[in-house]
């Protein structure tokens, strides 16, 4: 192969500027956890509620103060945990059964009603992957599920690292006979999440933030890719029209779908067919 000549390079490097130019910005920046913890002791006595009752503080220092993705810090993403506390101490340890919901305060969350751990709030909480630990395990556990969520908005299958670290700790739990329990329903999310049927909500998403990168552009390039998400919404609500976290996407992003398709009475139709719980909203921008 011969060299390029000047006016080669000269219309290379012109194609390398447009390209660049043209592509949207969709950079995954570093990931930062900013949990806001509430917790309800009531059902506890009274001593046991004095003794945690900063436990919601050093939970948000434990997540809060860690660098989840090994980036730095960059965005914050907002995570509001809700635990509900009950005491199945025994003679020689304080144990607590916890009620536990977690949500990114948008599109993604998870409840949990069989978390079982000891705690004592004389030992710091301290981040140790390769050692389950039945406290800190379980909310590493959910905080990577939030991580593969958000990162599969950034592209596709781009969340599968984080999952993966989910399904580890998920493994670890299985040798910890004292405190197993909830750890098989766990394992059964995390193989229904890296399965090959959750495959399609996830890619979906990929191509419903691909679009609203495009956003502002003056071409049609955001409406076909958030388009292309819808039909796969349509797709997957017609296999299970009970699929929790494809209702939980819906609800979080129908006003962005109608002021996308406001003007396009055909995709305000399908919307209004697969989901009607917003039905009136959609209505609203159809002119017969």
């Amino acid at each position: 192969m011969g060299f390029l000549n000047a006016g080669s390079i000269k219309i290379v490097l012109i194609f390398l500027l447009i390209s660049l130019v043209a592509a949207p910005c969709r950079t995954v920046s570093a990931q930062q956890i900013q949990a806001n913890v509430k917790l309800t002791l009531e059902r506890l006595p009274m001593d046991k509620q004095e003794k945690l009752k900063n436990l919601d503080m050093d939970i948000e220092t434990y997540l809060n103060s860690y660098d989840w993705t090994g980036d730095g810090e960059d965005i914050e993403i907002p995570v509001t945990i809700q635990i509900y506390l009950q005491d199945k101490s025994v003679s020689y340890e304080d144990r607590y059964n916890g009620t536990f919901l977690i949500s990114n305060n948008s599109d993604i969350q998870y409840y949990d009603k069989y978390w079982y751990f000891p705690y004592d709030p004389t030992e710091p909480l301290i981040h140790n992957e390769g050692i389950f630990d039945p406290f800190t395990s379980f909310l590493d556990y959910y905080i990577y599920l939030i991580l593969g969520g958000e990162y599969d908005k950034y592209g596709k299958f781009m969340g599968t690292p984080f999952f993966e670290k989910a399904r580890q700790i998920n493994d670890q739990a299985r040798f910890n006979t004292t405190f197993i329990n909830g750890w098989r329903e766990r394992g059964v999310l995390i193989d229904r999440i890296l399965g090959k049927e959750y495959a399609r909500f996830r890619e979906m998403k990929d191509l419903y933030f691909l679009g609203q990168s495009y956003l502002g552009e003056e071409d049609s390039t955001a409406v076909k890719y958030c388009s292309d998400a819808i039909d796969l919404l349509d797709i997957i609500l017609e296999r299970n029209p009970e699929d929790k976290e494809t209702l939980q996407f819906i609800n979080a992003h129908y006003i962005e779908f109608i002021e996308m398709f406001k003007d396009d009475p055909r995709m305000m139709r399908k919307l209004i067919r697969i989901d009607p719980n917003h039905e009136d909203s959609y209505r609203q921008y159809l002119k017969d």
